[in-house]
């Protein structure tokens, strides 16, 4: 018997209570890590997309897009209240909007130093 033996004599037995404990460590830290990171693309995709401004999307996205800009509210002030920093690329690229009764989002543009407008990107 060596040490590259997969046997179960050589294999050391770790207590069911560390593996569980071990277990939900993991699965904390992924599904936190997970949830961070789709805010902070979700952030991204609307207000940086190379291919549609975020008013196009927010067009596409129709009625719908009043619910996704709350749940990504919601979502980030869950993350936030737990670890601030790891969002904060993605709050920094939010823009102005409005939320519209009929379940519409309407981007308000910023004016630039040039004194022309522009949305958001």
């Amino acid at each position: 018997m060596g040490v590259l033996d997969n046997s179960p004599a050589n294999i050391p037995q770790i207590p069911a209570k560390i593996r569980i404990a071990n277990r939900l460590r993991n699965q904390t830290r992924l599904i936190f890590n997970t949830i961070s990171q789709a805010f902070n693309d979700g952030s991204e995709t609307f207000w940086n997309n190379p291919n549609a401004s975020p008013q196009e999307i927010a067009e596409a996205l129709g009625a719908d897009a009043k619910e996704i800009f709350e749940l990504h509210y919601k979502l980030g002030q869950l993350i936030g209240s737990v670890k601030p920093d790891s969002i904060s690329q993605g709050l920094n690229l939010i823009g102005n909007f409005t939320m519209n009764e009929d379940g519409t989002v309407t981007i308000i543009p910023t004016i630039t130093e040039e004194n022309t407008i522009s949305s958001p990107e």
